[in-house]
């Protein structure tokens, strides 16, 4: 007897979301409206790029 395979759906990667090099704050709410996430904000103290905890949304900094 043959089983069928667990076939794992492809995900997408990441969205990747630049904003301005003068930014020192950013706020993610997963987009999708309801099926979002709860707003929460992100401060890139010194660095050029965060992550969101709950979507994993890239946030980067444009260069100067």
């Amino acid at each position: 007897m043959v089983k069928d395979k667990m076939v794992r759906p492809m995900t997408q990667p990441p969205e990747v979301i630049e904003v301005s090099a003068d930014v020192d704050s950013v706020k993610c709410n997963g987009g999708n409206g309801a099926l979002g996430h709860p707003v929460v904000w992100y401060s890139f103290d010194g660095k050029s790029q965060v992550e969101c905890a709950y979507c994993d949304r890239l946030f980067l900094k444009k260069s100067a």
